[in-house]
């Protein structure tokens, strides 16, 4: 709720991080909740912590641990690993369900992207079809999830529909109102960087990034080869970001390969 939803708890996140807190207390091998918690733990800005936490848990080959990979890993810019803990959860538990279009969206699979319904994740698979040409397939569900969504998701859903339909005034406007709104999700910055960038919004796309990686997500390859960001890439400020994101990666690379982690996710130990 402190996410998500406008009228939840001011302190939402201490409230969920408390009850997180109490619950591995009392079940500290709860596979469940070491995943869930590693999710608070991203969007509090201890993406790294969480990583290394569930890589030392991963010896287990459980589907949630390996669930909650998939999210740290990308936070820490370890793509390739966080599709192996995907492919990993599946093959245990074919149901299970994973971040990994973010992943791929990262990685500029917008192939793979485009196979998720565009209701599952309303931001990036539109993005994804109009990378491929296909941006009608996703505007008559883009305008029809406008009406019916309460969260703070339907900022996304209607800069993404602005944004396929050439509205760059309107689509600018939008990201400002779930900037204003409080919205603190670093990934989902990080999307609202490079949206803004890509309209030509350069000083404000720069200071949201900056937000992306001062809240701990650090995706450095991504950040270093997205050609949306291209126009902020003759800014020293933006040089200093992308030092900063190295750094961090760099780090989460080596804390992951000390743990194991490739073998654990059977990748080569140039990929992570």
């Amino acid at each position: 709720m402190g996410k998500y939803v406008e009228t939840g708890s001011p302190d939402g996140f201490g409230q969920a991080e408390a009850a997180f807190r109490r619950a591995l207390e009392l079940n500290p091998e709860s596979t469940l909740a070491h995943k869930l918690y590693a999710q608070l733990e991203a969007d509090l800005g201890r993406a790294a912590d969480a990583m290394k936490r569930l890589t030392a848990r991963a010896q287990t080959a459980d589907p949630e641990i390996l669930t909650g990979l998939v999210s740290t890993c990308r936070y820490c810019g370890l793509l390739d690993a966080s599709v192996a803990a995907h492919e990993r959860a599946v093959a245990l538990d074919p149901k299970v369900r994973t971040s990994v279009p973010h992943t791929w969206f990262l990685q500029a699979d917008h192939v793979r992207v485009a196979t998720i319904k565009v209701t599952e994740y309303p931001y990036i698979v539109p993005l994804s079809l109009a990378e491929l040409g296909r941006a009608g397939e996703a505007l008559p569900v883009l305008r029809e999830l406008e009406q019916t969504m309460k969260t703070r998701v339907p900022g996304f859903v209607i800069a993404a529909r602005t944004l396929l339909e050439g509205n760059k005034a309107e689509s600018i406007a939008t990201v400002n109102r779930i900037l204003a709104s409080g919205f603190k999700d670093p990934e989902g910055l990080l999307y609202l960087s490079r949206h803004l960038a890509h309209l030509g919004e350069v000083e404000p796309a720069l200071e949201v990034c900056r937000r992306v990686v001062a809240g701990g997500h650090f995706c450095f390859p991504a950040m270093a080869s997205d050609p949306w960001l291209d126009p902020l890439r003759k800014k020293p400020a933006f040089t200093k970001l992308l030092r900063e994101a190295e750094t961090q990666h760099r780090e989460a690379a080596a804390a992951f390969a000390e743990l194991g982690g490739q073998g654990v996710l059977g990748l080569g130990t140039h990929r992570v």
